[in-house]
């Protein structure tokens, strides 16, 4: 069995080391797997949309704005079941802080905003939905 632990001062360490997303956990063979997301005052406004995965974001650090729902805007779709757009239409948007979590099922499209602001998240991914 393999299992991994993520300290509190691990986590610190990163937020203050990295901007971006890293993958710190993606068991072989398995059905979930960990991203770790650091934006902070990011212009970038992309929106997603997964057919077959279900995301759970836990709020680590800071704070932000999240828009879930409507539909993409000139979507693309850079592999199967994975869909990308320049933002979403008809979204409704959430005020995200601290120690918040937040589940996007399967199919709902959902866009991160942290152009006035930094924000630290993990993403736990379930392929199937959850």
């Amino acid at each position: 069995m393999s299992y991994k632990i993520f300290t509190g001062a691990a986590l610190r360490e990163m937020a203050a080391t990295q901007v971006g997303g890293t993958n710190i956990f993606m068991p072989e063979g398995k059905r979930y797997w960990v991203d770790y997301v650091v934006k902070d005052h990011s212009p970038e406004l992309k929106s997603e949309m997964h057919d077959a995965e279900t995301d759970i974001y836990i709020v680590m650090q800071g704070e932000g704005e999240i828009a879930l729902g409507g539909t993409l805007i000139a979507p693309t779709s850079p592999r199967a079941g994975q869909h990308r757009g320049d933002g979403l239409d008809g979204a409704e948007t959430y005020h995200l802080q601290e120690g918040d979590v937040v589940i996007i099922p399967e199919g709902v499209p959902h866009m991160v905003d942290t152009r006035d602001s930094r924000m630290v998240w993990m993403v736990v991914k379930v392929a199937g939905g959850a």
